[in-house]
């Protein structure tokens, strides 16, 4: 599979004009006991989908298209098949259905029944199968032999890749001082997006990666050396519970990363509280990961101009209201 360019990042841009929202990037006011001056989040969780993952599906399926792979052109398939827990599958959705394509998405059975409805109400097909992100992907596989569909990955794909990656062209844009990025990973997708984009634009410029220490596939595959598998996943981020990483992103976070930390279920909690009561951001657990590294003191020597990526607002309520009850500030 071949490695994602500076501009392979640069022409999935050209594509998404006017497709998705050039979300903002604000500063962050305060956060009990913890100093936030020179803090930025990117937000995501305002995208359309309100999550990062329309980026990479749109881009993925518009260029399927133009090489005449999908759509009307004679041969052409009838639509995508994916998997995903939540993100991936609204955005894949979205992005089929704006471009007149079909789409069918399994979802494993731990998926937040909000994000089900949401991937149904953007147009996609739900197939409900499997008990983590592997039993879902092979269901996938099958369903693209019988159906006839084209499977979209949801993070091994250059094309997801270079369309994640236009938030690192954005992030360079919208400050042009910025020292560190602070990004969450699952499969590694995100991550590997930004990673071309910010270091073959900006190389001194540190991009850190955060997983939940429940589903820590790529930093077990980085630590190894080798792709790894994880025996099992447990983490309140549903977002970020890939079992394993791709062959394509592991080789591209391998190669650029500064470096790759662990946050607690309990950290990510306290990020997702901390952003909606100090700072006014609703967050999803998975969204507020790169939050928790930074309050929990896993990034070390936080610079000025820091950048933390709020990568979806795709919240369970119920999960929100537990939360602020739990703390008080539900009253």
């Amino acid at each position: 599979m071949s490695m994602v360019s500076i501009e392979d990042v640069r022409k999935a841009r050209e594509v998404l004009a006017g497709k998705i929202i050039r979300t903002p990037l604000v500063s962050l006011s305060r956060s009990p006991g913890f100093e936030l001056r020179g803090v930025y989040a990117k937000l995501e969780s305002l995208q359309v989908t309100h999550a990062f993952k329309a980026r990479g599906a749109y881009n993925t399926i518009a260029n399927l298209v133009s090489q005449g792979k999908l759509g009307s052109a004679p041969g052409a398939a009838k639509g995508i098949v994916t998997f995903s827990s939540g993100n991936h599958a609204a955005g894949a959705a979205y992005a089929a259905t704006r471009q007149g394509i079909r789409s069918l998405i399994v979802m494993p059975r731990f998926s937040i029944a909000s994000k089900v409805e949401a991937t149904k109400y953007y147009g996609g097909e739900v197939v409900i199968y499997g008990d983590n992100s592997v039993e879902s992907a092979a269901k996938a596989a099958e369903l693209e032999r019988q159906d006839g569909y084209i499977f979209v990955h949801p993070f091994n794909d250059p094309h997801v890749i270079a369309g994640q990656g236009t938030i690192g062209l954005e992030i360079l844009e919208d400050l042009p001082g910025v020292q560190a990025v602070v990004v969450p990973v699952s499969g590694g997708g995100l991550i590997s997006g930004i990673l071309v984009a910010i270091k073959e634009s900006a190389p001194t410029v540190r991009v850190i990666g955060v997983q939940p220490t429940g589903a820590a596939a790529m930093y077990e595959s980085l630590r190894r050396g080798r792709l790894h598998e994880l025996d099992r996943v447990e983490t309140v981020a549903d977002g970020l519970t890939a079992k394993k990483v791709g062959d394509l992103t592991f080789s591209i976070t391998g190669k650029y990363v500064d470096d790759l930390v662990l946050v607690s279920d309990s950290e990510i909690s306290s990020a997702v509280v901390t952003l909606a009561h100090s700072n006014k951001i609703l967050a999803e657990p998975s969204g507020a990961a790169a939050m928790a590294a930074l309050l929990s003191g896993k990034v070390k020597n936080v610079p000025q101009n820091t950048v933390v990526l709020v990568s979806g607002g795709n919240f369970d309520p119920a999960y929100l209201a537990r939360l602020m009850d739990r703390t008080g500030l539900a009253q």
